[in-house]
């Protein structure tokens, strides 16, 4: 660790300093192999001379709330992030959340509260970015090809000068695309404009705490795992892209390397993930099995559409096929209402909502990503049947001992490993933004809410196709001068980062937060020297205004979400 370019005048007291590196969707599952192969030497220092521990992610374990729990120290349930959406009618009418949608201050708004500084990176639900905690750059959740992004913004010039393409984001439309090649490259070349982002931002920015997070190894791993893994349904066989996420998380730990080096001595390291990743062999339609299992009813499609679907035709397979023989182009001649009538493989909520017969419907699913179902509840949806009360218990147990009883006819393997009702996972007041059910899938399993040809679909049939999942558990590595050395601890809660974070910084934490300091990660002198001390009153939540996205501003975030795959 260096002197550093903002340290302190003599005589002054020492700044408690923190740096938080997020690095989004990172398993102990491949770390920790790579690590003994010695291919990860700055990951593995930390995890010998520090602590590490299994991070037990949020319920859905998702970039939005997953990160928000850890920036706050609570779950969705008080934060009010549940997802990449919110809903105005029960789960219905979706739009992406914000900023305003927040209900529980973030570290660094607490650390402003104390007069401190902070260096907030690419974290999600930061645009627009705020000037008033110190230096922020925007992350997920802001509009594609929005340039007010940083924040002072004259910052942004400095950046621009000194970073050779400097950029917000890698482009999802080549996912959309299937040009494998061309994202795999502007995602290797994005982690080096955010790596030297940040070392400009540690050398010369005024700081406290430096929040730095990458989201582009989730990415990575949703599209390129099957290349990597051999067990997997749909590996190719070697090929160019087998080693891209362990190159990538090379990449990566360089990087955590010259963050080191560029920190004042004496500051304190939390390494974290959001969630975990796993392999992803099989989408479950969700939509396709509340259809089949009558809680939810159809409208009929016409003729044509009808006719394709029978003989397994999709928009994505047949563009596929058009690519191979050269006729790429061809779609782009078709009329759009004769596209209309070409089944789409897996299409989204917004896009089969108007096929929905809400007056036969019990039950649906409106963002799969949230892992939840949602009754349509009289009072609260527009079109809502089930009554409130007996009813609902009853559509509630129904569909929670139906989904647990689903089976793979293929394996004969569970679908769903467990189904939660929402009072069981949500504390809070805003507990109610949550759906009725969450359901959590088997390990390859993943949950998707538009409709298939069939409830089971299998992963990875082309390259737009995601292959990797998302798991609960993501990883958390301390080290520093107040972190125990060499030790392993049991699974910690992801609303633990935030009481740990202001505590190593020397600040009250708020005792509305769920989560707790983790003490055992920390050495016994400096528990004995600082007891943990608590804010007599709430933080206070910055006024976030009336912030809306616009309608252009919603449409390009869900063309990101879809070209990721997520809805």
């Amino acid at each position: 660790m260096s002197d550093g370019a903002n340290g302190n005048g003599s005589g002054a007291p020492p700044r408690r300093r923190v740096l938080v590196v997020g690095l989004d969707a990172a398993t102990f599952d491949l770390i920790l192999p790579w690590v003994d192969a010695g291919v990860l030497p700055t990951l593995g220092r930390l995890i010998r001379e520090g602590v590490h521990a299994p991070l037990r992610s949020t319920l859905p374990a998702l970039t939005p709330p997953g990160w928000t729990s850890a920036a706050t120290g609570r779950n969705p349930g008080k934060h009010n992030v549940f997802n990449f959406y919110r809903g105005r009618a029960g789960g219905l009418q979706p739009t992406p959340v914000t900023p305003g949608d927040l209900r529980s201050p973030r570290v660094w708004d607490i650390v402003a509260q104390h007069g401190l500084k902070s260096i907030v990176l690419r974290m999600p639900l930061t645009y627009p970015p705020q000037e008033s905690v110190g230096v922020m750059v925007s992350g997920i959740m802001t509009p594609k090809g929005t340039e007010d992004f940083v924040a002072p913004a004259s910052l942004k010039s400095t950046l621009e000068a000194r970073i050779p393409r400097y950029r917000m984001e890698v482009d999802a439309e080549n996912l959309r695309q299937g040009d494998l090649d061309t994202f795999r490259a502007d995602a290797f070349d994005l982690q080096r404009v955010q790596t030297e982002e940040a070392l400009h931002c540690l050398r010369h920015a005024d700081w406290d705490l430096c929040w730095v997070m990458s989201h582009t190894l989730d990415k990575l791993q949703h599209f390129f795992w099957r290349y990597m893994d051999r067990t997997h349904p749909a590996y190719p066989g070697p090929g160019p892209y087998e080693d891209t996420i362990r190159d990538f998380h090379i990449a990566f730990d360089q990087a955590l390397a010259r963050y080191l080096e560029a920190v004042p001595p004496g500051t304190n390291v939390v390494l974290l993930s959001d969630h975990g990743s796993a392999p992803l062999h099989t989408y479950f339609c969700v939509m396709n099995w509340l259809a089949d299992a009558r809680f939810l009813a159809l409208r009929d499609e016409g003729a044509a559409r009808r006719g394709l679907a029978a003989m397994g035709v999709d928009a994505k397979a047949l563009v596929r096929r058009l690519k191979s023989v050269g006729l790429g182009w061809v779609p782009r001649l078709v009329p759009r209402a004769l596209k209309g009538q070409v089944p789409q493989a897996m299409s989204s909520f917004n896009k089969i909502a108007g096929r929905i017969d809400w007056s036969r419907t019990r039950a649906y699913c409106p963002s799969a990503p949230g892992s939840g179902l949602w009754v349509n509840l009289k009072g609260r949806e527009p079109e809502g049947i089930v009554s409130p009360g007996a009813e609902y218990e009853r559509v509630i147990a129904e569909l929670r001992e139906r989904l647990l009883a689903y089976r793979d006819p293929k394996t004969g393997e569970p679908v769903v490993s467990a189904v939660h009702r929402r009072e069981d996972i949500y504390r809070g007041p805003h507990a109610e933004g949550g759906p009725d059910l969450l359901v959590e899938t088997a390990r390859t399993v993943c949950m998707i809410e538009g409709l298939g040809r069939k409830s089971l679909m299998a992963a990875g049939k082309g390259p737009e196709e995601r292959t990797g999942n998302h798991a609960r558990d993501g990883i958390l590595v301390a080290y520093g001068p107040d972190v125990r050395r060499g030790e392993t601890l049991p699974t910690r809660a992801i609303e633990d980062v935030a009481p740990t974070v202001l505590y190593l910084m020397g600040l009250p934490i708020d005792a509305d937060m769920d989560g707790v300091v983790l003490t055992d990660a920390l050495r016994p002198e400096r528990l004995a020297a600082q007891p943990i001390a608590v804010n007599a009153e709430p933080y206070a939540l910055p006024d976030a205004g009336s912030f809306r996205y616009s309608a252009d501003d919603e449409q390009r975030i869900q063309d990101m979400l879809e070209g990721l795959g997520y809805v």
